[in-house]
């Protein structure tokens, strides 16, 4: 059986509102699994460094961390907008 066209249209409609979810469910997941993966990297060097009995801090391990942090921002912004960008309308 045929679905006449207001069926059609309120059938296209919930698929883009769903579309639309998931799309966000998905951007945050791998912003959060790039935050994850710049923050296991600072983790490590600084546990490295408390292991060696706190010696002198490398410029490496400062980089990991202001690149995490940095990351953390970019991802933080990437996921607000996109959530404002893909909300539902009500």
């Amino acid at each position: 059986m045929f679905l006449n066209k207001m069926e059609m249209l309120k059938t296209k409609k919930s698929f883009r509102k769903e579309f639309k979810r998931q799309l966000r469910y998905a951007i945050a997941a791998a912003v959060g699994f790039l935050i994850v993966f710049a923050w296991r990297d600072a983790i490590i060097e600084s546990t490295k460094n408390l292991i060696e009995k706190f010696t002198e801090t490398t410029k490496t391990t400062l980089t990991n961390t202001y690149t995490a942090i940095v990351l953390t921002i970019i991802g933080v912004l990437i996921i607000i907008i996109s959530s404002r960008f893909l909300r539902e309308k009500k």
